[in-house]
């Protein structure tokens, strides 16, 4: 599959040495969603062949971007046909290879390095039962809820604004109409103009789920559009599984309640329901019969009205009830 223009443009502007900050981050983002090795092989092939005739030096790479001592021996092509030929190269020129491959290959390792790979960025972590308010350069608000990570530039520049999101948050994001605003959250990335909406990507959930307060939102995974919510309009996509997006309606008066103190639970299994509650009030809960977890429910409950509060409710729908021991609760049938 060839690769897309924008892509073949960052990847010359990283070369040549002009690529902004930002048009790094786009390069980068774009190597991971894609993962189309093919194409990078062979866009780097050309490029060690361009800088070999152009560049007289003494510093050698081999085609994985490794540094080498001394002029090896030379061997034949490997049988995807990327050479294992060095190439000359100069010494700068080297390194900014070096870089590039070090980099793409980390970003397919962890998808933790999405958001250390930048030399400047801010990181906003909460803690269990912590909140934070953020405000970020253009003006977007955001609201990080419990347990939650979040990555952005101290500016935004360039043609897109790129943050990256771990746990759940809700964000008012300032419009600008030729500036998008993207949030990835693993291998989905969700794009506004302008609007407000919340995100919850826990890594312990099996859905990343994003809801629509108002405005339009646009849910992308691997490169293929999901759906796109407007007002009102949740999708549930699933973190791992190539499954399409469920799509939901719900009340835009009830999206990111949790800001307000409440936790609203719809139709939501118990399982996801009770690491929910672990997080906002740093507590251990357990399940003494393991098939109650997969148990679906809907509950509300007002935070401040504290954790057993919460779980009477729950044990109300469940037909159980519980009990605290050693320090954790533990939930069993009646």
């Amino acid at each position: 599959m060839h690769m897309t223009n924008r892509t073949e443009i960052l990847f010359q502007k990283f070369i040549d040495g002009t690529c902004t900050q930002q048009e790094f981050n786009e390069l980068m983002d774009l190597l991971q969603s894609n993962q189309q090795e093919e194409s990078v092989r062979a866009m780097l092939q050309n490029v060690y062949r361009q800088v070999e005739q152009t560049l007289p030096s003494h510093t050698w790479v081999d085609a994985t971007g490794s540094l080498l001592p001394e002029q090896p021996v030379q061997a034949e092509p490997d049988a995807k046909g990327l050479g294992r030929r060095p190439i000359r190269l100069s010494a700068a020129a080297g390194i900014l290879l070096v870089a590039s491959l070090l980099t793409w290959v980390l970003l397919k390792q962890s998808d933790t390095v999405q958001t250390t790979h930048l030399a400047q960025t801010v990181t906003k972590t909460t803690e269990k039962k912590e909140q934070k308010h953020i405000v970020l350069s253009d003006g977007t608000q955001v609201w990080l809820n419990a347990a939650s990570e979040l990555t952005y530039p101290p500016s935004f520049d360039g043609s897109t604004r790129v943050v990256y999101l771990k746990g759940e948050a809700y964000f008012d994001v300032k419009h600008a109409e030729k500036i998008p605003f993207l949030i990835y959250t693993g291998n989905v990335v969700t794009k506004v103009l302008g609007t407000a909406f919340n995100i919850r990507a826990y890594p312990d959930q099996q859905d990343i789920r994003v809801e629509v307060k108002r405005g339009k939102v646009q849910v992308s995974k691997a490169n293929k559009v999901m759906a796109t919510l407007t007002q009102g309009q949740a999708a549930m996509v699933p973190s791992v599984a190539k499954d399409d997006a469920e799509l939901k309606q719900v009340k835009e008066t009830e999206v990111a309640e949790w800001t307000a103190g409440k936790l609203h639970y719809r139709d939501q299994p118990l399982k996801e329901i009770l690491l929910d509650l672990e997080r906002h009030y740093s507590a251990k809960i357990e399940v003494a019969d393991e098939a109650l977890l997969k148990e679906s429910l809907s509950s509300t409950c007002d935070k401040n009205s504290g954790l057993e509060n919460a779980l009477d409710n729950i044990c109300l729908s469940l037909g159980a009830d519980f009990e605290k021991k050693n320090g954790k609760y533990i939930i069993k049938q009646k």
